[in-house]
């Protein structure tokens, strides 16, 4: 099951704001080994000089990929972890995000660094389904 969790800028960024925002993304990402999500990305830019990137749950890892990440010793990065890096940026930036994701094309929004309740709970949500899942038999 695939599902792409997808953040897209407020407003558009000016031409210098997306390099800074993606290095501080790639810098805040490490030290985790993103098993459980991947990293925050961002895509090509739109015509519309919004930003926008998308993140995978992964609800189902190869257990070659557990393995390796289980000798990195590091945390996992998880849905939870991407929001809040996601909040982190729009504190950093004054850039607020609208979220969504392949089923729900408004989960809600990050403003001046803070998730709504409604995304929040959505994005938790999903984290937790790979948990369900596992308690199900069905990884």
């Amino acid at each position: 099951m695939g599902l792409m969790i997808y953040y897209r800028s407020a407003r558009p960024v000016s031409p210098i704001e997306p390099a800074a925002i993606c290095d501080a993304a790639r810098t805040a990402s490490e030290g985790r080994t993103w098993l459980s999500c991947e990293r925050i990305s961002f895509f090509a830019a739109e015509g519309d000089c919004h930003l926008v990137g998308g993140s995978k749950p992964n609800f189902n890892p190869h257990e070659s990929d557990v393995a390796a990440a289980s000798r990195e010793s590091l945390p996992d990065g998880t849905a939870r972890d991407m929001l809040d890096l996601l909040c982190r940026l729009s504190s950093e930036f004054a850039v607020d995000w609208e979220l969504s994701h392949d089923f729900e094309p408004s989960l809600g929004s990050i403003r001046a660094g803070r998730c709504d309740e409604a995304a929040l709970s959505q994005i938790e949500a999903l984290g937790s389904l790979k948990d369900i899942l596992g308690e199900l038999g069905l990884e």
